[in-house]
């Protein structure tokens, strides 16, 4: 009698990706990825020796899962359903960003200055339903370093643009950067946990901008690197032990309204000195470039989430060759 041959000798024709893989692509946690699939039976990926493998297949669907839950249907509902009805339920032809009006909803592909005028005018009515969920939906559909460059850094530059010029209130100002605070800590909070924290993510004394810290701790954290974030503020003494006590590779520190000369330059100059020659350090924001000088020759100056993004493959290479 023959023996019938193994699945795992005859793998179908295609690309076929780790759940890692499918994260990145995706936008959605392993976590997120795993419960679908079990709990829900959204795909069924195939398996090797070393775990589960999907397909190109499997991806589409999971990208039309994340849309559809983005526009309010629960998975539950929506897991068992085909392709094109989940393309209907996702809005892939029709809807993005509510209009103010709370009229008719309007196609996704829109100018930016037009979702740009949605977002204000859900902080002008201190309306944070309708904001927190374009939002959400924004970064639902966007990987994260698209979502912080094309709809949350517009929108706070705007938002900063606005408050100068008078057409938005100090409350105003701060409903909208409360928010976008919480979207992005829930963001990086969804995020699959690293047991190790390789990049400390931090501002030093008299730097109250969080958002450049935030979104890179985000960036990092989605390329499965671990991200140790402890906010704005952060006493010179406190980055530095705290950067020994973790073992991180990285620290990180933002730098949006400091000058050279002030307590924030020489809080700098103290991590610089102090920490570990091991310990490479970074800095990011619109003030990284003046202040480099203050850091000395070990500090690398990042002023874009995009040239962050580069810096962090480069040092997952570089830990990985290890």
């Amino acid at each position: 009698m023959s023996k019938r041959p193994s699945q795992k000798t005859t793998p179908p024709a295609g690309a076929h990706y780790p759940i890692r893989a499918v994260s990145k692509l995706t936008g959605l946690g392993i976590d997120t990825l795993r419960a679908w699939e079990r709990r829900h039976h959204a795909v069924t990926p195939r398996r090797d020796d070393r775990g589960r493998l999907y397909t190109d297949v499997d991806i589409d669907r999971f990208r039309l899962l994340r849309d559809a839950v983005a526009a309010g249907h629960s998975i539950g509902r929506v897991a068992a359903l085909d392709a094109d009805t989940l393309r209907h339920l996702a809005g892939r032809d029709a809807v993005s960003v509510a209009p103010p009006s709370g009229g008719p909803r309007a196609s996704r592909v829109r100018p930016p200055a037009d979702e740009l005028a949605v977002l204000l005018e859900a902080a002008r009515a201190f309306d944070g339903d309708r904001l927190e969920a374009d939002l959400g939906r924004a970064a639902a559909l966007l990987q994260p370093l698209e979502f912080l460059e094309t709809v949350l850094g517009p929108f706070l530059q705007q938002v900063g643009e606005e408050w100068h010029a008078g057409r938005l209130t100090v409350g105003q100002e701060h409903f909208a950067s409360g928010l976008v605070r919480g979207v992005l800590s829930s963001m990086l909070r969804a995020q699959p946990r690293q047991r190790t924290n390789r990049l400390l993510f931090a501002t030093p004394p008299g730097e109250p901008h969080e958002f450049g810290i935030l979104g890179a701790a985000l960036l990092a954290a989605h390329r499965g690197i671990g991200a140790l974030y402890l906010g704005p503020d952060l006493p010179a003494k406190d980055m530095i032990a705290s950067a020994e006590s973790a073992g991180v590779s990285v620290v990180v520190i933002g730098l949006t309204v400091s000058r050279p000369g002030t307590p924030t330059a020489a809080a700098l100059t103290s991590v610089s000195r102090r920490l570990p020659p091991s310990v490479e350090l970074w800095l990011g924001g619109p003030s990284a470039p003046q202040l480099a000088a203050v850091a000395g020759p070990r500090a690398v100056v990042l002023t874009t989430f995009d040239t962050f993004e580069r810096e962090l493959a480069r040092f997952d290479v570089r830990s990985l060759s290890r």
